[in-house]
């Protein structure tokens, strides 16, 4: 039983871990935001690569979103992350072309282009080392938020996949996405109204970094060890 006394300082040393664990994945998340800076200061990329670039970060948070589905449900993840591959897959689809007609001049984009036009802009633009950044950044949040915690409920016994809610798990990258997304299309029609400056797409890496940093901020603190007196 833990004293009144020792109470107030568990508190603080817990609230300490907790800061000191988002540490990591706050200065790694800042870090990967850089690196489409650098490609828009230096290398000169324009609206449309700044957007392919981003786009394909919807792909890698689906990702962890798939091992995190796996390791929160355990079996049944069988017959969610197939379903989850499919719906994502497809929403990804369908805003690429919506971004493609929007701010790349292709009205006519049809699914069968997406592929040759991802390649197409990988190729040409140099994009990788963004990608790469980001999907480290992601991969540390990942460790940090999910596997951690699910590696300490495995080894204190606490781990429960039978009585978890999928749905809130599956739906969750879709509300980070859709706020990045809106920011990135207010600060892409801003851009566009002012035919790429380069001042705009520093604006528009700066939203978008402000808002992935709010939605990181808000998930809940990774899980504190257990204090014993």
């Amino acid at each position: 039983m833990v004293s009144t006394e020792t109470a107030p300082r568990q508190d603080r040393t817990t609230s300490l871990f907790r800061a000191l664990l988002r540490m990591p994945s706050v200065l790694a998340l800042l870090i990967a935001n850089l690196l489409p800076l650098y490609g828009v200061v230096a290398l000169g990329w324009d609206l449309i690569s700044l957007i392919m670039v981003y786009w394909l970060e919807t792909g890698i948070i689906g990702f962890f979103a798939i091992l995190n589905i796996a390791l929160a449900t355990g079996a049944i993840a069988l017959l969610l992350v197939p379903f989850f591959i499919v719906h994502f897959g497809g929403f990804m689809a369908g805003h690429l072309i919506f971004l493609i007609t929007l701010f790349a001049a292709k009205p006519g984009a049809s699914f069968s282009d997406i592929p040759g036009f991802v390649r197409e802009m990988i190729a040409s633009n140099g994009l990788w080392f963004a990608v790469v950044g980001l999907f480290i950044s992601h991969a540390v949040a990942f460790v940090i938020y999910v596997l951690i915690p699910w590696l300490r409920a495995v080894w204190l016994g606490t781990l429960n996949t039978r009585n978890v809610e999928a749905g809130p798990i599956m739906m969750a990258p879709y509300g980070r996405i859709i706020v990045m997304h809106l920011t990135i299309i207010f600060g892409a029609i801003l851009v566009t109204v002012f035919d790429n400056r380069l001042a705009l797409l520093v604006l528009l890496v700066a939203l978008k970094t402000a808002a992935d940093l709010w939605g990181l901020l808000r998930r809940p603190a990774p899980a504190a060890p257990v204090v014993v007196h």
